[in-house]
């Protein structure tokens, strides 16, 4: 898999076969950015955002975020061996404006996305998507974007945009105060 855009553009994100995750399609990952920077409902700067991929597996997500120009990306997988993996490709990069954790995305203790002005959740696709309100909504800053890739239909007002694939949805959330 390789970075599409940016300043890292064709460097390759190395993929552990052995691990049981789907590393987001690079059409898809192209009509994610480009919604985000082109789409006046989303109202979102990524060159201003704390930008974080909460399941992040590959961190091909959160990786493309900091090749576009993301102000910081923070990494979190609950598979240390998905951490190290992302920590050895961004040492490679030199780069310095991201934060890696390996933590069950529910805990909170340690709120990692109490901050972040754009969120993606990319969850293991058996997951019960309740745990968008039940444990993202009341966590985020109020203005945040909540990005959603999943094959689950999701019924919310607060969705703003949705675009569908084959087998995959991305919604672009927003909680209503």
């Amino acid at each position: 898999m390789r970075v599409i855009s940016g300043e890292y553009k064709g460097r390759i994100i190395e993929i552990n076969t052995n691990k049981n995750f789907r590393p987001t399609l690079s059409r898809i990952r192209e009509d994610l950015f480009n919604f985000i920077k082109h789409n006046s409902k989303l109202n979102v700067d990524l060159n201003e955002s704390i930008f974080c991929d909460l399941f992040c597996g590959s961190g091909s997500i959160g990786i493309e975020a900091l090749s576009r120009g993301a102000k910081k990306v923070i990494f979190n997988d609950i598979e240390i061996s998905n951490i190290e993996s992302v920590k050895k490709f961004l040492q490679k990069l030199n780069v310095s404006n991201f934060e890696l954790f390996n933590l069950n995305a529910y805990n909170k203790e340690k709120n990692i996305i109490e901050d972040s002005d754009i969120l993606f959740l990319d969850p293991p696709y058996d997951h019960d998507l309740n745990f968008l309100k039940e444990n993202i909504f009341n966590r985020v800053n109020p203005n945040c974007l909540i990005i959603l890739e999943s094959n689950q239909k999701l019924d919310y007002s607060e969705i703003l945009l949705k675009k569908s694939y084959k087998n995959k949805t991305l919604y672009f959330i927003k909680k209503i105060i």
